[in-house]
């Protein structure tokens, strides 16, 4: 687990928590229990495996029931059934791409070379693969390059510091722009030759009046969580395996990724705004409050996962002592693409290690959590097995 100095409860929460987040719960899950307040905005963090599926998974209509993932500037894009909509089509035009070109990951590992930086290398091997789903051949080249640009720089990840902010925000802006002016496009010409991508499964779903920068938004969301969590769960997975000494290629590459999930949600912290009073954890909460699941927390508690802080995919083998699993949310409000995610990352890790020997070396830093908790950079060194 993260470790950290600890400061005065008082005054230093809010700068803690900002600075490092995973050290912040799992310290005040230490000296409050599984039920605390955070500081950043008094959202009441919640630990307890119980109380947590009772929140995700209300039938009461004690929260709302429309999801933050779809808030962009100009408004929430809703309702309900258009979120839902939109993530169906999202899931079957990626899980198409993905069933039908699944023999190109050698190649797009191949691509990586001998030695390669990660995670950005995981980040562009996804996109490498997905690319023609998430924007057909035929979209205009400059926005083409944009998307790439995107993805290059790292503003998936939501950098730190004010300069990398500027940068990112820049060049979302631009992008943001371009992508509207696409969107009007399609709309006034014809439909797709072929299969189409991501774009159009948005438009295909949202109504017609939907402003055209919305869509344009909603789109990057979707790009993002379709590149950024497959890269990163990766690129976990290789780094827990040479900090804990396990050999991936003597371990199959689905329980690997489902451990790295575990020890490294990419839904970390699950927030749901209160719509009715009731109480949690014994807790009372008012409209106007929110609940945050925190599967961080839920994934390594000991009392359900024996030796919680260690890499072991083994513990996926048959029946064991397991807690909640919520690597991508839970209840209505877990991603849409999980299931297509995790087969990505688990097919792109076998292509990683296929015949390969693998050397880490660095991701000793803290990771970086905005969204989804980021690894450390490090560099991996990958040799055939027969040199």
């Amino acid at each position: 687990m993260t470790t950290v100095a600890e400061p005065a409860w008082a005054g230093g929460a809010a700068r803690w928590y900002r600075r490092d987040p995973l050290g912040f719960v799992e310290h005040a899950a230490r000296v409050r229990g599984p039920v605390f307040r955070l500081p950043d905005d008094g959202s009441l963090c919640v630990a307890d495996p119980a109380e947590a599926l009772r929140v995700l998974h209300d039938e009461e209509g004690h929260y709302d029931d429309v999801s933050d993932f779809f808030h962009v500037r100009g408004g929430r894009l809703g309702p309900r059934e258009t979120q839902v909509a939109i993530g169906r089509a999202a899931r079957a035009t990626l899980r198409a791409h993905l069933t039908a070109h699944r023999e190109r990951l050698p190649a797009v590992v191949a691509e990586m070379g001998e030695v390669s930086e990660w995670p950005a290398a995981g980040r562009a091997a996804a996109y490498r693969f997905l690319a023609e789903a998430l924007l057909r051949p035929d979209s205009p080249p400059a926005l083409r390059e944009l998307m790439a640009q995107v993805v290059r720089q790292d503003v998936l990840i939501r950098p730190g510091g004010r300069l990398a902010r500027l940068t990112r925000r820049a060049l979302w802006a631009r992008v943001v722009r371009a992508l509207a002016g696409e969107v009007r496009a399609r709309r006034a010409g014809p439909g797709p030759g072929g299969p189409g991508d991501l774009l159009d499964a948005v438009l295909e779903v949202t109504p017609p009046g939907t402003p055209a920068p919305q869509l344009a938004q909603v789109y990057l969301l979707l790009f993002r969580t379709s590149v950024a969590p497959v890269g990163h769960v990766v690129a976990w997975t290789l780094l827990a395996a040479a900090a804990h000494g396990v050999d991936l290629a003597a371990v199959p590459a689905e329980p690997a990724v489902r451990e790295s999930l575990r020890l490294w949600p990419v839904a970390w912290l699950m927030g749901r705004p209160v719509r009715r009073p009731h109480q949690v954890g014994g807790v009372r909460l008012e409209p106007g409050d929110s609940v945050s699941v925190c599967a961080y927390l839920l994934h390594r508690d000991e009392r359900h996962w024996p030796q919680a802080t260690r890499f072991r995919p083994g513990r996926w083998d048959g029946p064991g002592p397991r807690g909640p699993y919520l690597p991508f949310g839970g209840g209505p409000f877990t991603c849409a693409g999980a299931v297509v995610a995790r087969t990505l990352a688990t097919d792109l890790l076998a292509a990683v290690t296929e015949d390969a020997r693998l050397e880490v070396r660095g991701g000793r830093g803290h990771p970086h959590v905005a969204g989804i908790i980021t690894p450390p950079s490090f560099q991996l060194r990958r040799t055939p097995r027969q040199a």
